[in-house]
């Protein structure tokens, strides 16, 4: 289990690196204020103190060996991957069917199928998921696919 701490350490490290490489290439202020690069380039910083941090914490403790069920058996194995399908389907489908069409059958397959609720509350909070973060996004004005249905 350390050995996976101490790997996770190292990707949160290398993740931020990447970050701020690519802060690099936005303005790091502006006219008003911060500029784009600003946050990046310390969410970066952030990121690469705290692998750090963890990755020496880490290493100071005894190892310890994986928890029992740590490793999914056959059935979890399944499950991972049909969510792991159903995300990539709702990334090739989210452009032509837009946000809402394919939100609501994705929280239908995984609330029914994955998290085994009943009908009336998978419908309900569906429909609240679908249609209630669409609302959100739009009162932010933050633009979401809309579909060939417009919706």
């Amino acid at each position: 289990m350390t050995r996976l701490y101490q790997i996770v350490a190292i990707i949160f490290v290398a993740f931020g690196a990447f970050v701020i490489y690519l802060s690099l290439d936005l303005s790091y202020s502006a006219d008003y204020g911060p500029g784009p690069g600003f946050f990046s380039f310390w969410l970066g910083i952030l990121l690469i103190l705290l692998g750090g941090i963890d990755f020496i914490g880490t290493a100071r403790r005894p190892r310890e060996s994986l928890p029992e069920g740590f490793i999914p058996d056959r059935p979890g194995l399944r499950r991972l991957l049909f969510i792991s399908a159903s995300l990539v389907a709702v990334i090739f489908l989210m452009n032509p069917l837009g946000y809402i069409l394919t939100i609501l059958p994705f929280s239908i397959f995984l609330l029914r199928t994955m998290g085994r609720q009943p009908w009336w509350a998978t419908m309900i909070i569906s429909l609240a998921g679908s249609f209630g973060t669409f609302q959100l996004f739009r009162a932010l004005q933050v633009p979401l696919p809309v579909g060939f249905l417009g919706l």
